[in-house]
């Protein structure tokens, strides 16, 4: 495993962790290995993502019954170590991804729902940026880009954001909202840059960082929403303000975090997601049996064309078989009328025709 140190960018799909990881990597932290980094550009012109890990943390919740856009629920138990046990090694797929020595960041939203289980596997102690984003543009992103309800999307980023800081508990981590990014690029990464320096273990890294090529990274422009979107009528859900409230509130940096958001006040976005977590686990059930019935199609179809061969040979084989008659046919027919030309040619002839009084003696005298 790498040794980093290691810095983790956290937050929900569509919270703007991938143009925070990009300005990581301008700043001077090694970023994911271009042969890994996942290509999407119909969702982010970059995700600076390992694929190898999005891949493998996507099995891992698959393990739990659960997938990214319908998560494990709220206190259905921590992944462990052994959940991954029977996958890929995730030791080689870090190495891979992050082959350079020296501070690394990675990226993955998935990473907000298994943190107690990288938490067991990456070398410690780890660092955090916890990127958030208003709900409603969350969930207006989620709804452009995978069609998921507003209502789901919203249920989403309640229980990413909400695990995500249950998760960091004990890590070193700074507290980020992506309209600031996006606001003030040089201002709000500034400030990432100077806490980041102020921790030990980026010593000996940190005096050739760049903090101007860190705010050039962030292009304006590639937003896929405004960064700030409330509600019409500028309210939110209990569950949503309470968590958004808390993380206004957690601003900045944390050595480290210790406090939660408050808990939930409804039980509907555990509801919705539930229903999420079901059609998922039909979807997959549904799969599977797609899966079985395209195995038995392609055994029948194997049967199918081993016969269809099997006839062809004995077919060919008959064919030869007539064709090696056909010769001895040709031949014996041959003969035939070359004995035959030759009795003709002697039942014709005037010995014949001169012994003929002698053969019926001799015929008489044989009877």
């Amino acid at each position: 495993m790498p040794p980093g140190p290691w810095v983790l960018v956290i937050g929900c799909h569509r919270s703007g962790t991938s143009a925070v990881t990009g300005a990581l990597a301008a700043l001077g932290l090694h970023g994911v290995d271009p042969a890994d980094r996942m290509d999407r550009l119909d969702s982010n012109p970059e995700h600076w993502e390992s694929l190898a890990a999005a891949l493998f943390d996507e099995d891992l919740l698959t393990g739990l019954g659960a997938a990214w856009d319908a998560p494990p629920a709220a206190g259905s138990g921590a992944p462990v170590p052994a959940l991954g046990a029977a996958g890929p090694d995730p030791v080689a797929i870090m190495a891979a991804a992050y082959p350079e020595p020296g501070p690394v960041v990675w990226k993955d939203p998935r990473a907000c729902l298994l943190l107690p289980y990288w938490r067991s596997v990456l070398p410690g102690p780890l660092t955090a940026v916890f990127v958030w984003r208003e709900p409603l543009a969350v969930a207006r992103s989620l709804h452009t880009r995978d069609g998921i309800p507003l209502a789901d999307g919203l249920a989403l980023w309640e229980h990413y954001n909400r695990t995500a800081a249950i998760g960091l508990q004990g890590i070193d981590t700074y507290v980020l909202d992506y309209a600031s990014v996006v606001d003030d690029p040089k201002g709000a990464l500034g400030g990432l840059g100077h806490w980041l320096r102020g921790i030990e273990r980026f010593a000996p890294w940190a005096d050739a960082w760049d903090d101007d090529a860190a705010a050039q990274a962030i292009d304006v422009g590639l937003r896929h929403q405004t960064a700030r979107q409330e509600p019409e009528d500028g309210t939110l859900p209990d569950d949503h303000r309470g968590v958004a409230e808390w993380l206004v509130a957690q601003a900045g940096g944390h050595r480290p975090l210790d406090t939660v958001p408050p808990g939930p006040s409804t039980v509907w976005p555990e509801a919705v997601l539930a229903g999420r977590r079901e059609l998922a686990r039909l979807v997959r059930k549904l799969d599977g049996q797609s899966d079985a019935l395209h195995l038995e199609f392609a055994e029948v179809r194997s049967t199918i064309e081993s016969l269809l061969r099997n006839r062809e040979a004995k077919l060919a084989e008959a064919r030869n078989e007539a064709a090696t008659l056909g010769h001895l046919l040709d031949g014996e027919r041959m003969r035939y009328e070359g004995v035959r030309q030759e009795l003709d040619r002697m039942l014709a002839s005037t010995s014949w025709k001169v012994t003929r009084p002698l053969r019926a003696a001799m015929a008489k005298l044989a009877r």
